[in-house]
């Protein structure tokens, strides 16, 4: 049968709904997100042979009814978490909008190596491509079937970059092109991307229903 890789970004969050919050970790999901989180799990054909989610709740809360549906498929914690790179702002009580300006700065700066707080689990932009690296080589030995992936909308599209980067399609730190990509291909919530051992992009967003929430990453 070979192995099939789904890559899920998580449901609508309250900071993807506009609401404030402190820290990207403990974030969790509206109704619409939980939702979404039983569209994904009705979606699946088949019982998987591995479901991996991120430490981060948001993607926790997502894959939860999934979990539940086939409970007895194994389930790991891998560094799929989001990208994560305005660490001073963290502990702050603030919304996307208003930490909107901080990310432009960081992005219109566009040194691939600065890390702002790395204490609190910060990373460089180079470090994020590390981490979407090291997740398509662990996925050479996860088991045949279906592979299922809980995950956020920057770091799927991180992968996204780092197959287009292998395929000599972009420059791997060129991140205005990177946040390009990103802006105008966001990652819908709740929706399932396929990726293929062969593949040089992504491809489309599976069609699902209740996937009308926030299309754009958080802001951290």
């Amino acid at each position: 049968m070979g192995r099939q890789v789904w890559l899920v970004r998580h449901g609508e969050s309250t900071a993807n709904a506009g609401q404030p919050t402190v820290d990207p970790h403990g974030i969790g999901l509206t109704a619409l997100g939980a939702r979404q989180a039983d569209a994904v799990a009705d979606s699946i054909p088949r019982e998987p042979a591995l479901i991996v989610v991120s430490a981060y709740l948001r993607a926790q809360l997502t894959a939860e009814p999934t979990v539940r549906r086939f409970p007895a498929t194994p389930r790991e914690i891998w560094e799929v978490h989001e990208f994560t790179y305005l660490g001073s702002l963290h502990g702050m009580a603030l919304s996307d909008h208003e930490r909107a300006p901080y990310a432009r700065a960081y992005w219109q700066a566009a040194d691939p190596y600065t890390v702002d707080r790395p204490e609190f689990g910060c990373e460089s932009f180079a470090g994020l491509l590390d981490r979407a690296d090291r997740l398509l080589a662990r996925l050479r030995t996860a088991p045949d079937g279906l592979v299922v992936i809980f995950s956020h909308g920057m770091f799927i599209r991180a992968v996204d970059w780092c197959l287009r980067s292998r395929a000599g399609r972009v420059r791997r730190l060129d991140m205005d092109g990177y946040r390009e990509l990103q802006v105008r291909n966001p990652v819908p919530n709740g929706s399932i991307i396929e990726l293929r051992e062969d593949d040089e992009v992504l491809r489309e967003p599976l069609e699902l229903t209740d996937r009308t929430g926030s299309p754009s990453p958080g802001v951290w």
